[in-house]
């Protein structure tokens, strides 16, 4: 460890380490920690008084169907909550853990999965919900016609897939301006630890 911080200490004293910002580096990072952090609480809290209030409202006893689609939002949500706390950063506290190859590529790929999550699963989640609403209202709106049941349904899931699209477009925009100048920070020290 010791000779890796001194070839990191030599490196930044030599011309090709010129362009890295350690201290704007470990900001950035602590920021998107700090953020993480909140995301991560927020999810804690809400996940489970969903669930709650599902499950307390629904008449889930009457209709497999309706408990089925619980079950289903329940997974959904657990899934979603998993990624978040196992995408979390390490803490940076100090220019020393950048002298560890293997914390700048943990970090590196704990950022690249934030923006898998946001691109690819959250359509996965955004189906599962969709999909899982749609049970429970199929059952819910049965009384009425086939017409307000085939428009609830067309209506319900262009509306969830319209907001989880621009939410996740949203948010990936914040990780480009956020997240990928870190990122290629992190690849760039990457790049001259191999060398």
């Amino acid at each position: 460890m010791e000779t890796d911080f001194n070839d990191i200490q030599q490196l930044w004293q030599s011309q090709k380490a010129s362009n890295f910002d350690i201290q704007g580096l470990i900001s950035g990072l602590k920021k998107t920690e700090e953020k993480q952090r909140k995301e991560r609480i927020a999810i804690a809290i809400i996940t489970p008084s969903t669930l709650v209030f599902l499950f307390a409202v629904m008449p889930w006893g009457e209709s497999k169907a309706i408990l089925l689609s619980l079950l289903v939002i329940a997974a959904a949500m657990l899934w979603v909550g998993w990624l978040s706390f196992s995408s979390a950063l390490k803490p940076s506290d100090d220019s020393e853990s950048f002298s560890n190859k293997a914390y700048i590529e943990t970090q590196l790929t704990k950022l690249k999965q934030r923006y898998k999550i946001a691109g690819t699963y959250m359509y996965f989640y955004a189906f599962l919900l969709a999909a899982a609403i749609n049970v429970a209202y199929f059952v819910l709106l049965e009384p009425l016609s086939a017409t307000i049941r085939i428009s609830a349904h067309l209506g319900l899931t262009v509306m969830i897939f319209v907001v989880m699209h621009i939410s996740i477009r949203r948010r990936i925009k914040k990780y480009d301006q956020s997240l990928k100048p870190i990122m290629e920070q992190l690849e760039k020290m990457l790049l001259e630890l191999k060398q």
